[in-house]
């Protein structure tokens, strides 16, 4: 098998594209929209209880945060870190929050994450702002998006080729030096159209580094699309898809946030020993994609692609022989590392480099023809997938010198003397889907299966040339079949009522090369029964979930709390289960003109445990006895989202808060503790809730002209944020923004 991908050479994701069953003149239109979205723009009774978020509502909200966005969809948890939204840590339905690994994540209907299998953690994220809407899918049709299939899926659709001579631009200057800058042009010329965009984002950081410095960061982002297409006249319609992304980043960004202590003294404090901490990310990727409908009602969708990610985040990982976690757990029994940390001591200071490049390759196809018998109507979807992804980590372990405030590089250590593995996947993947209606019934079935091959090879930290003096590796095979069923009522043109089941799955990650037993895959099976009015002036969606867990997968992550190994491992039976509700009104009053009050409110209660009593090895959920009944920590039971804004021909502004409810971080039925010193930092069980408001507003001068502002926080909140990676974190204080937009026609 793996000789077979390495002769195709290059692979792409399988994820099935949303069949429309209306025809329409617009063939452009028809091939841009199939080819991308998993969500069909014209039929508001999608299987599964997916959401979008249009591109005129992002233009309202002009937030370049992907974490505040997603906070207005319910089912969805986000747990912020640099406050800027650049390497979210996003769950669906109860899913860790981790890094987005536990979701499927896509841009333009393709796989997204660096190495979706090899290794999940997403470091890379999309640039937001070149992001023109936004789909997330949940139930039993994300059996089609995998490979992961039990909380859902997220789908980011980058500016699309427009149909006819269009052009963009948009600058903006803000609090911290904040400043963004973005220009798209694109037109279709007969048979041949193209679209090129360029965007930046930079920031000098809101956070005060000891002695000063930049705690920002500078992301630029190019993107380039072409397609041919055969003249609208022709009997057989076909396209062509090129598109190319590359994306740089450099930011000054750090894992390490306060003590309680100095939190409190000062939220936004940076310490000393963070001055050298650097994150260096590339991007590229291509996609090559063909679209035919060679027969009425028939359309076919073949790519091919290919993704090459470098990231080097270099960070502080002890202080006078002191691990980090430890001298924020206690400070005093640590107080060496603590002043080596802060600065005030000098001392030896030991600088990780966690360097990786991950590669993606993939072919993939899939078929959907949609037809009539009588009353019945009919669709039906195929499709398969072939791919490879691996990560190459290959980290050096350095030495510094703190020096009155000042870190000096003592040791440079070697190549790969910190970290120095290969981990490889590669996977078959079939879908079949199946779709029956019947008057004001219609029925869902699909069958999803996936073949996987799992290699590592770890080639210990001396073995700086991995000639194999020291080698350890192992290899992994599995295949599961992945079932899926549901059933929608149409009550009448604008009410749904649904119900699905499906069988769920997270691949094991890395085989295991030492006596620790290997895990296995992640199972669940997925139960959900909701309601959607989907009017003009009104949308109501109500939904009920549940999420049995066989064998819940936690991981090993820096970034989750623990050592870092990246290891998978098995924590038995769980339930995650809640209600999911979202409502929008629009409300209208004239006198003189017409003005809209948009009201919209999205609630989401979710309550995870634990059903098994196993000792935990460590990693994101601490170590020691979980008990069958504990909380899983990180998944926060009560989030509130509400907007309520003004608008008119001229003009329009949108007020939106978000409460997110108290959060375990730790495992327990215990009532929750939250910090109130240093001293009880261990038996620190939760953060508390806290509430951000934000403000948007648009000017609109003329057909092309406009003028736009932001304001982030209003009320200034600096509560504790998150504990994660290390150490508690600060929402942005209040931010304001001031902006033009330039739109061509």
């Amino acid at each position: 098998m793996k000789k077979a991908i390495l002769v195709l050479g290059l692979c792409i994701p399988f994820v099935n594209f949303y069949a429309q069953t209306n025809e329409s003149s617009d063939s452009l239109r028809i091939i841009e929209t199939r080819s991308i979205s998993i969500i069909s723009t014209q039929n508001k009774f999608i299987g599964g209880s997916g959401q979008k978020i249009t591109p005129a509502q992002l233009q309202k909200l002009n937030q370049p945060d992907i974490n505040k966005v997603l906070r207005t969809i319910p089912g969805v948890q986000v747990r912020d870190e640099d406050g800027y939204g650049l390497r979210p840590n996003i769950g669906l339905r109860g899913t860790p929050v981790n890094r987005c690994a536990k979701i499927t994540l896509m841009e333009d209907g393709m796989l997204i994450s660096p190495a979706a299998y090899s290794d999940p953690s997403a470091y890379y994220f999309p640039t937001f702002t070149r992001i023109a809407s936004v789909e997330v899918l949940k139930g039993s049709s994300q059996i089609k998006y995998g490979p992961y299939t039990i909380g859902g899926a997220i789908n980011l659709l980058s500016t699309p080729i427009p149909l006819q001579f269009k052009g963009f631009a948009q600058a903006s200057y803000g609090s911290f030096g904040t400043n963004q800058e973005r220009i798209w042009i694109g037109d279709a010329k007969g048979n041949f159209s193209y679209l090129f965009e360029v965007n930046r984002i930079a920031s000098q950081g809101f956070k005060e580094l000891d002695g000063g410095g930049n705690t920002g960061f500078d992301r630029r982002d190019f993107m380039a699309k072409t397609r041919w297409q055969s003249a609208p006249e022709k009997k057989i319609q076909q396209s062509v898809n090129l598109k190319i992304v590359h994306v740089e980043e450099t930011a000054n960004e750090t894992y390490l946030g306060l003590n309680y202590e100095d939190f409190m003294e000062n939220p936004l404090r940076r310490y000393a020993g963070t001055q050298k901490d650097l994150l260096n990310l590339f991007h590229n990727h291509a996609l090559l994609q063909y679209h035919i409908t060679p027969i009425k009602n028939l359309q076919i969708t073949s790519a091919v692609y290919l993704t090459k990610t470098f990231r080097d985040w270099g960070r502080a990982n002890s202080f006078g022989g002191k691990s980090i976690n430890n001298i924020l757990a206690d400070k005093t029994t640590n107080i060496t590392g603590y002043e080596i940390m802060t600065g005030q001591a000098d001392g030896e200071v030991v600088f990780r480099s966690a360097a990786r490049t991950f590669l993606t390759r993939g072919l993939q196809s899939n078929a959907n023809y949609h037809f009539k018998t009588g009353a019945l109507k009919h669709n039906a979807e195929f499709g398969m997938r072939l791919h490879q992804d691996e990560a190459n980590r290959y980290g050096i372990q350095s030495k510094y010198q703190m020096s009155n405030g000042t870190m000096i590089l003592t040791d440079g250590g070697e190549m790969g003397n910190q970290e120095n593995q290969l981990r490889a996947a590669w996977s078959l993947a079939l879908y079949a889907d199946y779709q029956i209606s019947y008057k004001k019934f219609s029925l869902q079935t699909g069958l999803r299966h996936e073949k996987i091959g799992l290699d590592f090879s770890n080639y210990g930290t001396a073995d700086y040339a991995r000639l194999g003096t020291n080698l350890s590796a192992g290899t992994n095979q599995l295949q599961i079949w992945l079932p899926g069923i549901s059933l929608d009522y149409t009550l009448n043109a604008n009410q749904l009522l649904f119900i699905g089941v499906h069988k769920g799955f997270s691949p094991p990650g890395m085989p295991s090369t030492t006596s620790t037993a290997q895990a296995q895959a992640e199972t669940a099976i997925n139960y959900e029964m909701g309601y959607r009015l989907s009017g003009q002036k009104l949308y109501v969606q109500a939904v009920l979930f549940r999420s049995d867990y066989q064998n819940l997968l936690g991981s090993d992550n820096i970034s989750g709390g623990g050592m870092g190994t990246g290891d998978l491992f098995n924590a038995g039976k769980a339930l995650a289960q809640g209600v999911e509700v979202s409502a929008k009104k629009v409300l209208e009053f004239s006198w003189l003109t017409t003005f809209k009050f948009p009201l919209q409110m999205n609630y989401t209660y979710t309550q995870a445990l634990f059903q098994e009593t196993f000792i935990n090895g460590g990693g994101d959920w601490g170590s020691g006895q979980i008990t069958n009944g504990d909380f899983i920590p990180f998944i926060t039971p009560h989030l509130l989202s509400l907007s309520a804004g003004a608008e008119n021909s001229k003009w329009d502004v949108l007020f939106s808060a978000n409460y997110i409810g108290a959060t375990r971080v730790k495992p327990g039925q215990d009532p929750l503790i939250f910090a109130q010193s240093n001293e009880n930092y261990a038996s620190v069980s939760a953060i508390r809730a806290f509430t951000t408001i934000d403000c948007s507003i648009n000017l609109h001068l003329n057909k092309n002209w406009g003028l736009y502002a932001s304001i982030q926080n209003i009320a200034n909140n600096q509560r504790i944020v998150a504990n994660l990676p290390q150490g508690y974190r600060p929402l942005m204080p209040r931010s304001i923004v001031f902006g033009i937009k330039l739109n061509l026609n």
